[in-house]
């Protein structure tokens, strides 16, 4: 990030020479523009439910949701390309904001580089979950889930045996999901919403995550019945931003486990859906 509010010679050219080579690497594939909705509001995210939820969860503020239309065919190996070419659109651009130090909100400028990583995106239905059944090792029979002896595990406060499954590799319960769980978008969308934002009010009970979840992960995905199967499907291809080479702002103020950012494509409606969240501090 810049921090000086008078730049050098040298920092100004050097910005000058990233916007430069984002616009030649864009224009590389100059098939994909894009539209952002303006007045998109998510059924799930948007809804009442949601937002007086994130607000406890202390991520309201700290995160957003948006939408995109496109005018291209995609293909997933053109991945690369596509982000590049999102991330580097003048509307698109204008509709992403990043959280900057001191919760001051910020634009990206010219992006010359963009990292994401794969997640899985198989699940259909909330039985997903059904591992953490009542009467199990995580939730008590009357719903509530069970509390532990408080421990910091990553900067994270464990207090009870629901986080510890989803944060502590050595704990009995961490195994209720595997790897291949994990990978899942519809665990790390749960996963980040039960962790929160910087200063969160845990739920005594599974039922507020699994319904968020639900909201938020129908917004971002799209199903299609399989031709051959005739069962539904994810059609959207979902992944992870780790990171961007940007000329002005970083994609986070900080490392940190909570800080995420998801874009979902659906080739066959020739949308994206982008989610973000970010905070400088935790607690």
């Amino acid at each position: 990030m810049i921090t000086s509010s008078n730049p050098t010679p040298e920092t100004t050219a050097t910005a000058a020479a990233m916007q430069a080579s984002a616009k030649d690497k864009a224009a590389a594939d100059n098939r994909f523009r894009f539209t952002p909705i303006d007045d998109y509001r998510a059924a799930g995210f948007h809804s009442k439910e949601v937002q007086e939820l994130l607000f406890k969860w202390g991520m309201q503020d700290h995160a957003w949701l948006r939408k995109f239309t496109y005018d291209a065919h995609f293909q997933p190996y053109e991945l690369d390309a596509f982000l590049l070419a999102l991330f580097n659109d003048a509307g698109a651009g204008q509709a992403m904001r990043v959280l900057g130090t001191r919760d001051r909100w910020a634009r990206l400028g010219a992006v010359t580089r963009v990292d994401a990583e794969p997640t899985t995106h198989t699940v259909t239905s909330l039985a997903f979950f059904d591992k953490l059944v009542p009467g199990g090792p995580v939730i008590r029979r009357d719903g509530e889930i069970i509390k532990c002896l408080d421990e910091y595990h990553e900067s994270f406060l464990v207090a009870d045996e629901l986080r510890k499954c989803l944060l502590v590799r050595d704990s009995d319960n961490y195994e209720l999901f595997n790897d291949a769980d994990r990978d899942e978008f519809i665990f790390c969308l749960f996963k980040a919403l039960a962790l929160g934002g910087k200063l969160c009010q845990y739920e005594d009970t599974l039922e507020p995550y699994l319904a968020a979840t639900r909201a938020v992960y129908k917004d971002m995905i799209s199903v299609a019945k399989d031709p051959q199967t005739q069962k539904l499907r994810v059609s959207s291809l979902v992944c992870r931003i780790v990171d961007v080479e940007s000329a002005v702002s970083p994609l986070f103020p900080i490392r940190h486990p909570q800080n995420f950012c998801y874009v979902s494509i659906d080739p066959l409606k020739r949308t994206v859906h982008m989610m973000y969240h970010a905070s400088d501090t935790f607690y």
